[in-house]
Formats: structure tokens, sequence, C-alpha cells
């Protein structure tokens, strides 16, 4: 048997009734905040996640749909 057939498929699920906890600090979640980064190595691509509390990088996207306003 293969390594592909030996490993289930992963599957998302959907949990509205969880707080994602930061990686950081471990404050609850309610809300990420997000910016597009500026300056020579950003140069205004992409979006930077931080947390609120602490506003420690959490990741790094090159686009993310839809833009909230």
């Amino acid at each position: 048997m293969s390594r592909q057939e030996a490993v289930a498929p992963c599957t998302a699920v959907r949990r509205e009734d969880l707080v994602p906890i930061c990686p950081h600090c471990e404050a609850e979640l309610p809300e990420i905040y997000l910016r597009r980064p500026k300056g020579p190595f950003g140069m205004g691509h992409g979006f930077v996640f931080f947390c609120p509390h602490c506003r420690k990088v959490m990741g790094f996207a090159a686009q993310w749909y839809p833009f909230p306003v």
C-alpha cells in the first residue's frame, strides 16, 4: 500500500462556537487586525495579520478577498 493510500484526506470543519487564541500572548481573538505593509519589503502588496492585544504578527497573505471595509 502506498503512502497516499494510507493517509486519510484532511477535512475543514466550520466552527462558529470557538474563538481562536493568539499563538504569542494566548489572548482570545474575537477579531484579528490586518494592514498592507509599507516600505521597501512590503511595497503595499498583500496583507499582514496581527494580534490586537500584543500586536505580534501571526501571518502574511499575498491577497485576500473580499477586503473588509
